[in-house]
């Protein structure tokens, strides 16, 4: 994960904000494949109060909200990258990957299929298996980087499955 120290201070405690860390949604080659970039999936965090009948701007995610509302250019301050390494194991080309997420846990496996499908490396390009994705949402509307998806499926039916699981 990567962190990021969104800017102002904590209303609570009148110290700068603390770091939030969020999942590397790309491979280690970035989106660009430059290796200088990297994606992170970042879900806007927000409270609906049912007294008030709306959410409460108040009690908002300080830094899914920075980040939701950057402009491309904005200077953010990171650090990272930390913690757990999720590596695909790429010696045997016919390496069967089921994966399964929730929301925002889709980060590491949008980088996995990358890899295997879309971006020109010899893992990639090697790459004979079958990679069966299940991702879970409350609603269609919630469907994490769903065109990529689909169109890794239109291109390699034979090799990438995806089933969803929608709760409402």
């Amino acid at each position: 994960s990567y962190g990021v120290i969104p800017p102002g201070t904590n209303p609570k405690n009148g110290k700068p904000h603390t770091v939030r860390l969020y999942s590397i949604a790309s491979s280690r080659y970035g989106d660009d494949m430059t290796g200088n970039t990297a994606s992170l999936c970042v879900r806007r965090a927000t409270y609906w109060d049912p007294e008030m009948g709306k959410e409460d701007p108040a009690k908002k995610g300080v830094c899914s909200n920075y980040l939701c509302d950057a402009q491309p250019g904005l200077k953010v301050k990171m650090t990272g990258p930390s913690g757990k390494v999720m590596l695909m194991p790429e010696e045997k080309a016919d390496t069967d990957y089921i994966m399964v997420a929730t929301g925002t846990g889709i980060a590491p496996y949008r980088g996995f299929i990358r890899r295997l499908f879309i971006e020109d490396t010899p893992a990639g390009s090697a790459y004979k298996g079958l990679a069966w994705l299940f991702l879970g949402v409350a609603n269609s509307d919630a469907l994490l980087y769903d065109d990529e998806w689909q169109a890794v499926l239109a291109k390699y039916p034979d090799n990438f499955k995806l089933d969803y699981a929608l709760s409402r």
